[in-house]
């Protein structure tokens, strides 16, 4: 007998089916029919919900950015220290930065795994797009204290997030690289 659920539950079901496969086999190696039969489903089930396996990926991505931004957002949101208690209290601590990653091993294990650069990469500057606003946002906020002289803190907003993010894919996200950046990132805001 045909188990009916509800469209969102299913969606997250093969979802979820598909990032174990993803995990498990690779994302090249993975087909649509592996994901349906992870499940006990049928393929065409699986396009019901989605056109193609990435599709299934880019949800995945956008789900997991989505999750590691707000985790961070939330430890840097303090209205009542200055930007440069942020900067030291959010960046220079990757340990404290890759926290939230690590949180969902499914996930985790997906965009860090063993042979998974391209996918980190891809992940690291979805996340850096959610970031910019946000970044702004701050900045301008800066401004209005007087804390930093600024005339384009949009322009300043993608240099302070693609920059770190860049030093990061390039040189590795170890403690002493998170150290060196917080060490630029004050001299160049001047505070």
């Amino acid at each position: 007998m045909r188990t009916v659920k509800d469209p969102s539950t299913r969606n997250q079901e093969i979802l979820t089916g598909a990032l174990k496969v993803f995990a498990r086999k690779g994302y090249d190696k993975t087909t649509i029919a592996d994901i349906a039969r992870e499940l006990g489903i049928s393929q065409g089930l699986c396009y019901r919900y989605y056109e193609s396996k990435e599709a299934i990926y880019n949800e995945a991505l956008e789900e997991y950015a989505n999750y590691i931004v707000e985790a961070n957002q939330a430890r840097f949101k303090k209205s009542d220290t200055t930007l440069k208690e942020k900067i030291l209290a959010y960046s220079g601590r990757m340990n404290e930065y890759r926290k939230p990653e690590s949180d969902n091993d499914l996930l985790y294990s997906l965009f860090h795994g063993e042979n998974s650069r391209q996918m980190h990469d891809q992940l690291m500057l979805k996340i850096s797009a959610k970031l910019v606003p946000f970044i702004k946002t701050e900045l301008d906020e800066a401004v209005k204290k007087g804390e930093i002289q600024c005339e384009d803190t949009e322009s300043l907003a993608h240099f302070f997030v693609y920059g770190q993010m860049g030093l990061l894919m390039n040189q590795g996200d170890t403690e002493e690289v998170g150290q060196r950046i917080q060490k630029f990132l004050i001299q160049l805001l001047g505070l």
